[in-house]
């Protein structure tokens, strides 16, 4: 019960995952729901032209077990500081992490050079 009560809808968390739960290692978003069974979060969108947030998009839900760890930023603090700086360097870090060691990473498939 101590995670439901330390996490709550409105938080914003980078959320790193166990290997293999979801295509991506880290994601970020708003904690929707948090409950005995995982936490759902709408993730955020970022807007690579402007460089910047651009809202909310799907959310996912995670179960507690494939939870690795989280960093959070409760109502107290900047909400749009944690998610463009603090929560986008600590999922760059967690993703180089699990490339680095030789954990395998999800990667688009090429598609073959016709002839």
């Amino acid at each position: 019960m101590a995670k439901t009560q330390t996490i709550q809808p409105g938080y914003c968390v980078a959320v790193h995952l166990e290997p293999e739960t979801a295509p991506d290692n880290c994601y970020i978003g708003m904690v929707e729901i948090a409950d005995e069974h995982g936490i759902l979060i709408n993730l955020v969108h970022w807007d690579d032209k402007l460089d910047m947030l651009g809202g909310y998009t799907e959310s996912l839900f995670v179960p507690w077990a494939n939870i690795r760890s989280m960093l959070i930023s409760t109502e107290k603090q900047p909400t749009r500081r944690f998610m463009t700086d603090r929560a986008r360097k600590w999922q760059n870090r967690i993703e180089s992490m699990h490339t680095g060691a030789g954990v395998r990473v999800p990667q688009k498939k090429k598609e073959k050079a016709k002839s």
